[in-house]
C-alpha cells in the first residue's frame, strides 16, 4: 500500500482540490499540508528501496506485461523525494506570497501525481501517460497569471511540448513493435539476448523528445521565452520538478533499458552536451534580464546531463544521477529566490549559485567532481575542458546576476525577509547538508549506476 501513496494521495487530493477555490487560505494549507504528506510517503519508500526487497505492485492482480505495473527501487525514490520536495517548497512559497487563482493548488497537485507515476512505473507506456498527465498540468501552469506574456508563454510551451510528446509516443509505438513488450525489464532482457532488430530510430526519437524537455541545445529555444514570461513560482516548477521528467527518462531508459542503442550513440550524446553546456553559459552571461540567464544555465545543466551519459560508464552515470538531482534543487531555489526581497533569499540564490557553479561544500561541486573524475578516467580531455570553461562562465554569469538583483536594485531588496525566504533557505541549505556530508548520496549514486550499467534494476 505505501508505494501507491504518493502517486494517488496526490491524485485523490487533487481531484478534492479542483472543487474547491484555491484562493482561500484553508484550502492552499490543506494542498501543502498533502503535498507535505505526499512526500514523506516517498522517504517511507527509501528504507525497503534500499535495503530490499524492493517495493512492487501489479494493478489489478493481473499478469506482468499486462497489468500496471509500479516499482519503486532507489532511482525512483530519489527523483520522488527530490521532485515532491521542490513542488511543496513551491507551493507554500506561493502560499505564503499569495496564490492568485483558483486552481493553482490542484494543478501542482495533479503535476505531482503524474511526475510520481512516471517515476514509479516500470512500463513504457504507462510512462508515456503519466507523462502526458503531467504535461497537462504543466500546460496550465504555464499560462497561470493574467498578463499577455503568461500566455504567449503558455502557448509556446504548449506547442514545443507536443512536439516532443508526439516524438516519445513514436518511440513507445516502435518499441513495442521490435521488442514485443512494453514491460521496461522485458525490453531490457531482449536487449541483451541475441537479435537482429536495431533500437537506433527509437532510442535517436527518446533522445530528441527528452531533449525538448530538458531545454537542450538545439531544442532549447522555448526555455528562455518561457521561463522569462511565467512567474518565478512557476519558473522554478518548471526548472526544479517538470525537468525531472527529461532527466529520469534518459537514465532509466539509456543505461538502464537501451544500453546497447547508447553505448552506439555516446558521441553523439557527448557533442551535444558539450555543445549545450558551453552555449547555456555563454549565453547566460549575455543576457541581463535574471530570469533569461536562469533560462541558459538550464540549458547548460542539461549539457552537463547528456555528457555524463556519454561516457557510457559506471561512473558516468552515477555523475548524470547527482547532476539531475543537484541541478533540480539549484534551479528551483534560484528562480524562488529571485522572486522574493530580503536577506535570507539573497542568502539562499547565493548558496545555489555557488553550487551551480560547482564550487566547495555543495551538491553541485559534488556533482561535477564526480563529472570531472570520469570523465578523466574516461579520457575525454575535450570534455572535461569544456565542463570547466561552462562551470566559470556560470559562476561569472550567476554573479553578475547577484549584482544586478541585490546590489545595483539595492532599494526593492530592503524589504524585509518574508517567511517565504526561509522557506527557499531552507532548500537551499539541503544542497549545502549534502555538500558537508556526501558519503550517503555518493554511495547510493554508485549503487545505481552500477545496477543500471550491469542490467539491473537498482
Amino acid at each position: 500500500m505505501p508505494l501507491v501513496l504518493p502517486l494517488v494521495g496526490a491524485w485523490g487530493l487533487a481531484a478534492v482540490l479542483s472543487f474547491l477555490d484555491g484562493r482561500k487560505k484553508a484550502v492552499a494549507v490543506l494542498a501543502v499540508v498533502g503535498l507535505v504528506g505526499v512526500l514523506g510517503a516517498s522517504l517511507a519508500l527509501l528504507p525497503a528501496a534500499l535495503h530490499g526487497p524492493v517495493p512492487e505492485v501489479v494493478a489489478g492482480g493481473w499478469p506482468v506485461g499486462m497489468g500496471i505495473r509500479l516499482r519503486a527501487d532507489v532511482l525512483s525514490v530519489l527523483f520522488c523525494v527530490v521532485t515532491n520536495a521542490v513542488l511543496a517548497g513551491a507551493l507554500l512559497c506561493e502560499l505564503l506570497e499569495g496564490i492568485g487563482t483558483r486552481s493553482f493548488p490542484a494543478l501542482v497537485l495533479f503535476l505531482a501525481a503524474g511526475l510520481n507515476g512516471a517515476f514509479l512505473t516500470a512500463d513504457a507506456f504507462n510512462f508515456y501517460v503519466f507523462f502526458e498527465l503531467s504535461m497537462g498540468a504543466a500546460f496550465a501552469l504555464a499560462s497561470y497569471g493574467r498578463g499577455a506574456s503568461a500566455l504567449r508563454a503558455g502557448f509556446t510551451f504548449v506547442v514545443v511540448n507536443l512536439m516532443g510528446s508526439v516524438f516519445f509516443l513514436t518511440a513507445v509505438v516502435m518499441l513495442y513493435q521490435a521488442t514485443g513488450t512494453l514491460d521496461m525489464g522485458g525490453i531490457a532482457e531482449w536487449v541483451a539476448s541475441p537479435h537482429t532488430r536495431r533500437l537506433e530510430v527509437p532510442g535517436a526519437l527518446l533522445l530528441s523528445a527528452f531533449g525538448v524537455k530538458l531545454g537542450l541545445f538545439p531544442f532549447h529555444f522555448w526555455a528562455p521565452a518561457v521561463y522569462r514570461g511565467v512567474s518565478t513560482s512557476i519558473a522554478a516548477i518548471f526548472a526544479g520538478a517538470l525537468v525531472n521528467i527529461g532527466s529520469y527518462a534518459l537514465v532509466r531508459l539509456g543505461p538502464g533499458v537501451l544500453g546497447d542503442t547508447l553505448a552506439h550513440g555516446a558521441e553523439v550524446l557527448a557533442v551535444l552536451g558539450g555543445a549545450s553546456l558551453v552555449y547555456g553559459s555563454l549565453l547566460a552571461l549575455a543576457r541581463q534580464v535574471p530570469a533569461e540567464t536562469l533560462a541558459y544555465a538550464s540549458i547548460a545543466q542539461a549539457g552537463y546531463l547528456f555528457a555524463a551519459l556519454g561516457l557510457g560508464s559506471g561512473p558516468g552515470v552515477a555523475a548524470a544521477v547527482l547532476l539531475a538531482l543537484s541541478g533540480s534543487l539549484d534551479k528551483a531555489v534560484l528562480f524562488l529566490a529571485m522572486g522574493l526581497p530580503g536577506s535570507r533569499s539573497r542568502a539562499a540564490f547565493a548558496a545555489a549559485a555557488f553550487s551551480s557553479a560547482g564550487l566547495p561544500l555543495s551538491l553541485g561541486f559534488l556533482a561535477k567532481t564526480e563529472l570531472l573524475r570520469a570523465m578523466l578516467v574516461g579520457e575525454r580531455w575535450w570534455l572535461a575542458g569544456f565542463v570547466v570553461l561552462s562551470s566559470v562562465l556560470s559562476l561569472v554569469a550567476l554573479a553578475r546576476t547577484f549584482q544586478r538583483l541585490y546590489w545595483v536594485e539595492a532599494r526593492a531588496r530592503e524589504a524585509h525577509d518574508g517567511a517565504a525566504s526561509g522557506v527557499v533557505l531552507a532548500l537551499a541549505l539541503v544542497g549545502v547538508g549534502v555538500g558537508v556530508w556526501p558519503e550517503p548520496l555518493l554511495a547510493v549514486s554508485a549503487r545505481v549506476a552500477g545496477a543500471l550499467v550491469g542490467g539491473g534494476g537498482p
